[in-house]
């Protein structure tokens, strides 16, 4: 909608706006590809099996293999014994040797194996995949350009298949934007290891045009002390960092119980009356889980709020009326004038989960920056208020 302002009927036709998932979907269909690329739903019990035969004096815990499996072998393309013998782990917590590499290596290879006796493909592995039948393939260039949005959550995969689109590299045929200061995904990247050349060619942009300075300030101490990645290799920072808008400043408040909570945020909702009823789009109440979304949501529709769901699955749905409310991670990108974070307790953020409660420095060292940006995420789609509750024990980053 927003290309339509800005681009006449003929310059128009020819853009395709396109989610990367769904392009490749649709390219691999094209092409007759056999496999179901499962997003992590449908894999699980494959991925159990396959731990079933670790060694098992390795010492090595269930959730090391997920992130060696994330982080090492799917990120870095390791498709055989040979290439992840040699392959630099630099940065990983976990230290282990050569012979251990091909003890645990059978773990990974009994995934792979299982994944292609049910016709599975895990993400990564479709776009690399994908990447393989464009060279193979004498199509032409498909397109003159490549715009990426959100280059902070996509992964060495995802950026060759890019590379790849356009195989033949010239002047601005490929531009990105992203922030890694709301990265919320574990995708690690060095664009030039992906054949995206940006030395010399990178800007970074400083002004805050959505939200007020009083919210960009409170969402940035929630970043204190963090590493930011630059997408190439490099840490980021937020020297210069501003907003030229200006307002209140963001409300916390903690409450005794959830029913206090519920009690504050349903009469800051209502306390304007016909305004709130004109403007209930306007507001989104943010939380961590989908669990806590329908807790919320009951709550509220319960003391009078009428709270639209925004659906995962699919586009904000304009003409629903009511307060929106969604998860942290579904927020992202939307923008509303009123944010009212809510649940943000001990044990919800950052969430209370395996990966937080692991003795690998690392590993915990990145799961919480990727909570810390979803908070971040979260607070920054506020246009004009910030509101951020909880109840009982809140987190230590509010």
């Amino acid at each position: 909608s927003n290309l339509k302002k800005i681009c006449p009927p003929d310059v128009l036709n020819k853009i395709e706006v396109v989610n990367l998932d769904q392009w490749v979907s649709n390219y691999l269909k094209k092409n007759g590809y056999s496999y179901q690329i499962d997003y992590g739903q449908k894999t699980q019990a494959l991925w159990e099996n396959a731990l079933t035969i670790q060694p098992a004096d390795s010492g090595l815990s269930e959730g090391f293999y997920r992130e060696e499996w994330e982080k090492i072998i799917q990120a870095l393309g390791i498709k055989t014994l040979e290439e992840y013998l040699v392959v630099s782990r630099v940065g990983r917590g976990t230290k282990i040797n050569r012979k251990l590499r091909k003890e645990i290596w059978a773990v990974f290879e009994e995934y792979r194996t299982q994944l292609n006796e049910n016709s599975f493909k895990e993400r990564e592995d479709a776009l690399f995949d994908c990447c393989q039948i464009l060279k193979q393939k004498e199509d032409g260039q498909l397109y003159m350009g490549v715009i990426v949005d959100e280059g902070q959550d996509m992964g060495n995969e995802a950026f060759k298949l890019i590379r790849q689109i356009i195989p033949e590299e010239k002047r601005n045929d490929i531009f990105i934007v992203g922030d890694g200061h709301q990265k919320i995904y574990k995708y690690k990247v060095v664009l030039g290891q992906c054949g995206i050349n940006i030395r010399g060619r990178a800007r970074k942009l400083r002004l805050n045009y959505r939200t007020t300075d009083e919210i960009r300030q409170w969402a940035t101490q929630v970043l204190k002390g963090i590493k930011i990645d630059d997408l190439d290799g490099e840490n980021d920072n937020q020297n210069g960092y501003r907003s030229l808008l200006h307002g209140e400043s963001p409300i916390v408040k903690t409450f005794k119980s959830f029913d206090e909570e519920i009690a504050f945020i349903t009469s800051f909702l209502q306390k304007e009356g016909e305004v709130y009823k004109e403007n209930a789009k306007a507001n989104c109440i943010v939380v961590r889980t989908n669990k806590l979304l329908e807790q919320y949501r009951s709550a509220l529709e319960g003391s009078g709020v009428k709270a639209y769901k925004i659906l995962r699955s699919e586009a904000e749905d304009r003409r629903k009326e009511g307060v929106r409310i969604a998860t942290m991670h579904r927020v992202k990108g939307l923008e509303f004038d009123t944010v009212i974070i809510a649940g943000v307790n001990k044990d919800t953020v950052p969430l209370n989960i395996s990966a937080y409660q692991t003795s690998d420095l690392v590993v915990k060292r990145e799961y919480e920056q990727i909570e810390r940006s979803l908070l971040y995420v979260s607070a920054t789609r506020a246009k004009k208020q910030l509101i951020v509750t909880s109840y009982g024990h809140p987190s230590e980053w509010v």
